[in-house]
C-alpha cells in the first residue's frame, strides 16, 4: 500500500517567503516529505486541493498560554503594573480546570489560523507539566522565575530545581530585570547557558526609570512588598546590567519586546549578542499604550526578528497570522520579512526540524497576509 499522498495546490510559499503558483507536496501522515512547484514527480498520482494558499506553519515566539484565562479582564490602555495587579487579583479566584480549558481553547483557535509552534512562558510548575502532557501543545516551555526579593526568589528557585529533577525538557528563565532577582539570574545562567533563555526587555520606558530606583515599576514593587535596592543594577542601563551578570551568554537568546530600546541599547545588543533574536508582540504593546519608535534601528541591526503574541490578557488571540496582519498594517515591515520571521527564520533560529513542520491550506485565500487572515479555518495537509 502506498503510504504517500501527493497533493497540488493553487498557491504556495517558497523558502524565500514568496508566493508562487502550482505548488505540490508529498505527504506521509502530516509530514511533508518533499515539495516543489510545477508538475509533481510523474511516478506519483496526485489530487488537486481546493483553491487557496498553502504555507508552512507559523511560529509564535512568545506567548503566555497560561494567561488565556485573563481574556477581557485587563482594560484597554492599562499600564504594565496595573496589568500585574489585575492578574494577581484574578488568578487566585480561578480553578485549575478553567485555566487549563482556556489554554486549550486558545491553542486550538491559533491552530485554526496556522500557528503550530509556541515558545511559551509559564509561571507555575503545575501548568508547565500540564503543557508537557497536552497533545495540542507543540513548542518550547520556559518556566519563568519571579521574585525580586527574598525569600520569594529563593522559593521559586527551589521549585525549579525540583521540577528539573523529574523533567529536563523545559528551560528555566527569568521575567525581566525588575521581575527576577540577581540570585535568580545566577541560577538561570548556570542551568540554561547551553540552551535557551527568553527575557522581557525594555518593554516600557518605565524600565529606564527603574534603573534609577524610581518610577511606576519601583512603586509597584513597593506595593507588593518586593522592592529592594539591588545595588549592582543601580544607575546602569538594562543591557549593561544583563551583560555584567552573564544573562546575555546563552546559545539562544530571545529578547522580548525591546519596544523602548534606545539607539544605544540596540547598539550594545548588536555588539554583545548579534546572534540573538528580538521578539515583537505588536498588538500587546499597543493594547498597553506602548508606542514603538525604533522600527528602523532594529530593522538595520543584526538581531533576528521573530513574532510573538504575548497573552490573551493583552491580545485577542494567539494567532501569528493576525499578529503579522497588524504589524503589516503599520507600514513598517514588508510582507516578505514578516513571513520569513514567522516561518523559515523562526525554524532556523529555534532549530525546528523540517519533519516537525505541518503545512496549512487557507481555503479560498489569495496570496497575501490580509486575505489569509480572512479565510475560513486553515486545514492541515495530511490530516484525516
Amino acid at each position: 500500500m502506498n503510504i504517500f499522498e501527493v497533493v497540488r495546490g493553487e498557491w504556495g510559499l517558497t523558502r524565500e517567503a514568496e508566493f508562487r503558483a502550482d505548488p505540490w507536496y508529498i505527504i506521509s501522515g502530516k509530514q511533508v516529505i518533499d515539495s516543489g512547484f510545477g508538475k509533481p514527480p510523474k511516478e506519483f498520482f496526485h489530487k488537486v486541493l481546493p483553491p487557496g494558499v498553502i504555507v508552512p506553519g507559523f511560529v509564535n515566539a512568545h506567548s503566555h498560554i497560561e494567561l488565556s484565562c485573563m481574556k477581557d479582564k485587563i482594560p484597554y490602555g492599562s499600564h504594565l503594573t496595573e496589568m500585574g495587579s489585575i492578574i494577581q487579583a484574578h488568578r487566585g479566584q480561578m480553578t485549575s480546570q478553567s485555566i487549563r480549558q482556556a489554554a486549550v481553547d486558545a491553542i486550538h483557535a491559533a491552530e485554526a489560523q496556522g500557528t503550530f509552534f509556541f515558545c511559551d512562558i509559564c509561571n507555575s510548575t503545575e501548568f508547565i507539566r500540564f503543557l508537557r502532557d497536552l497533545p495540542a501543545f507543540n513548542g518550547n516551555r520556559y518556566l519563568e522565575l519571579l521574585g525580586f526579593s527574598s525569600p520569594s526568589d529563593q522559593q521559586r528557585i527551589v521549585a525549579a530545581k525540583q521540577l528539573l529533577d523529574i523533567d529536563a525538557t523545559f528551560y528555566p528563565t527569568v521575567h525581566s530585570i525588575y521581575g527576577s532577582s540577581p540570585l535568580q539570574m545566577m541560577f538561570v545562567r548556570e542551568k540554561a547557558r547551553h540552551t535557551s533563555v527568553s527575557i522581557h526587555l525594555l518593554e516600557s520606558p518605565d524600565e529606564i526609570d527603574f534603573q534609577q530606583d524610581r518610577g511606576r515599576i519601583t512603586e509597584f514593587l513597593k506595593k507588593i512588598g518586593q522592592h529592594v535596592r539591588h545595588t549592582e543594577m543601580q544607575g546602569r542601563s538594562a543591557v549593561e546590567y544583563l551583560h555584567s551578570v552573564g544573562m546575555l551568554s546563552f546559545k539562544k537568546l530571545l529578547l522580548v519586546h525591546l519596544s523602548a530600546a534606545r539607539v544605544e541599547d540596540i547598539d550594545r545588543l548588536s555588539e554583545y549578542v548579534p546572534h540573538s533574536a528580538w521578539v515583537i508582540c505588536h498588538r500587546s504593546n499597543k493594547y498597553l499604550g506602548i508606542e514603538r519608535t525604533n522600527w528602523e534601528t532594529l530593522k538595520h541591526s543584526p538581531l533576528k526578528m521573530l513574532i510573538g503574541t504575548d497573552s490573551l490578557a493583552t491580545n485577542s488571540d494567539l494567532s501569528v497570522l493576525n499578529e503579522m496582519k497588524a504589524i503589516f498594517q503599520e507600514g513598517k515591515v514588508s510582507e516578505h520579512d514578516l513571513l520569513r520571521a514567522a516561518t523559515w527564520d523562526a525554524y532556523e533560529y529555534l532549530e525546528i526540524r523540517d519533519n516537525r513542520i505541518p503545512h496549512f491550506l487557507f481555503p479560498g485565500a489569495k496570496p497575501n497576509i490580509v486575505s489569509m487572515s480572512e479565510a475560513p479555518a486553515a486545514l492541515v495537509l495530511g490530516a484525516a
